[in-house]
This record gives C-alpha cells, structure tokens and sequence, in this order.
C-alpha cells in the first residue's frame, strides 16, 4: 500500500509516523532467500521548511549459507535509513532523491531496494570462522580433521624426495 503524502508536501512543519511490517518472499541473493522473518519499519516522513525527507529504521532477521564453511547462520539486523523526498527531479540530481510522483510513494519497494542495497557482500557465520579443510571439506570450527595440510608443489616433489633420502 503506498503512502499518501500530499498533507506532508502542501503543510509546512508536518509529519507522518511510518509504522509497519513487511514480508518479502522474493529477497534472495545468489539463488538463496534471504529474509526469514517479516521487515519491522519504524519511522517519520518530515516536511521541514519545504524539504520533505524520510527516515525509518528497518530491523529483521536473515539467513544465508556462510562465505567460508557453508553452514546456515541467522543474523539480526537493524539499518537506519535517510531520504529526500521531491515530487519530480527537474534539473536535478536524482541518485539521492526519491521521487515520490502524484503525492505517493511505494515504501514496500523502496524499503526492499534499501534492504539489497545495505546487506552485506560477504556473510560469515562468525568473525573467527575457519572454513572448510580445502582437502577432505570438514568444517574445521566443528574441529580438526587430521588431514595433512603440508601442500607441496608438485614440480618440487622430486626436491623433496631427494632432502629425505
């Protein structure tokens, strides 16, 4: 449902609460869905001296295969979000402008592009993960898979043989 904001626009020093939940069930990146719990938005669109901005807080719960191990891990989060708010962009700048044409703003879509655009690129687990053991593929913060993990380069093998002898 979009927001109606032509009071906001016409009446100096007004204000409109944003206060709503939101369930995105296309948010995916890289094939895997990524929001698990709804989008809680709190927040106020501001007409302050003619200059109309919005500002809302999104919090939610994600979830997506770590970067390094692969495991399933949940992270909640809260992004503070800004905007300016105009009814068209004549000889304007429009990257951080949002137009809001006929006095209507569609805050389902731009909180969702918000969403993409804040989600970091890399997802890890913890900031300590270990990963995965590069030759057997156990989850080495599961613990120690007792792999030899002395790698030598093939064309210095015969090197090798030749300090043990």
């Amino acid at each position: 449902m979009p927001l109606e904001l032509n009071d906001i626009f016409v009446t100096p020093d007004s204000s409109l609460e944003v206060d709503g939940c939101y369930v995105y069930d296309d948010l995916s990146a890289e094939g895997e869905q990524l929001v698990v719990s709804p989008v809680r938005v709190k927040g106020q669109v501001r007409n302050t001296g003619g200059l109309v901005e919005l500002g809302y807080t999104a919090e939610f719960t994600y979830s997506k295969p770590c970067d390094r191990c692969l495991a399933i891990a949940e992270k909640s989060v809260k992004y503070d979000f800004r905007h300016t708010l105009a009814l068209s962009a004549e000889n304007e700048d429009t990257d951080d402008i949002i137009i809001a044409a006929g006095y209507t703003l569609d805050l389902f879509s731009l909180v969702r592009d918000d969403i993409l655009l804040e989600l970091p690129v890399k997802h890890l687990c913890s900031d300590d993960c270990l990963g995965l053991c590069p030759i057997c593929g156990q989850r080495l913060n599961e613990g120690s898979c007792g792999c030899v993990k002395k790698a030598i380069d093939p064309r210095m093998a015969v090197l090798d043989e030749l300090m043990q002898d």
